[in-house]
């Protein structure tokens, strides 16, 4: 049994000490023929990339998302309590209250957004905050954005395209 534990200790130091020796990186600028090419390794010219690495395996890009440049395609997510009375102003300010952009003040006046905000739009998303905005004001209102003041508005639209092509026709 002894024997047996010292052959297999000295097969292993044995093994050990065959291992192929490696080429240290300073002495060869290539790799040698049966090792496989460092990937992760700079290059020492060409493009810079884009990119940036935050982690181990993860690469941020150097851009601005398309959300970042313009504004009403960020996507945005409405979760609003049923329980609660809303109304369709209530919802407007509530999806523009982190994007940068504002409610224009003229519609504070206006009659239809003060009536209550449909059971339907209270959870909407993830979509582009100009799709939610539109979705809330209705297919009567068109979107109408002031970039340098960064206020949204709406206008009415003409009384034919009131309402929305519908697939069923009530009989």
């Amino acid at each position: 049994m002894i024997g047996g534990v010292a052959v297999t200790a000295l097969l292993l130091t044995l093994g050990g000490c065959a291992s192929p020796r490696h080429a240290s990186p300073a002495s060869s600028a290539e790799p040698a023929p049966d090792r496989p090419a460092d990937i992760y390794a700079s290059p020492a010219t060409g493009p810079q990339p884009n990119v940036v690495r935050t982690g181990r395996y993860q690469l941020v890009p150097l851009a601005p998302t398309s959300g970042q440049r313009n504004l009403l395609a960020q996507a945005v997510t409405i979760d609003l309590p049923q329980s609660m009375s809303l109304t369709v102003r209530d919802g407007l300010v509530h999806v523009l209250r982190d994007s940068g952009l504002r409610l224009c003040p003229r519609l504070s006046q206006t009659g239809f957004f003060s009536s209550p905000l449909p059971a339907v739009h209270r959870e909407l998303g993830p979509t582009t905050l100009s799709d939610a905005l539109q979705v809330l004001a209705g297919p009567a209102w068109r979107l109408d954005v002031d970039y340098a003041k960064r206020t949204v508005c709406f206008d009415r639209r003409a009384r034919t395209a009131q309402m929305p092509p519908s697939g069923r026709q009530r009989s």
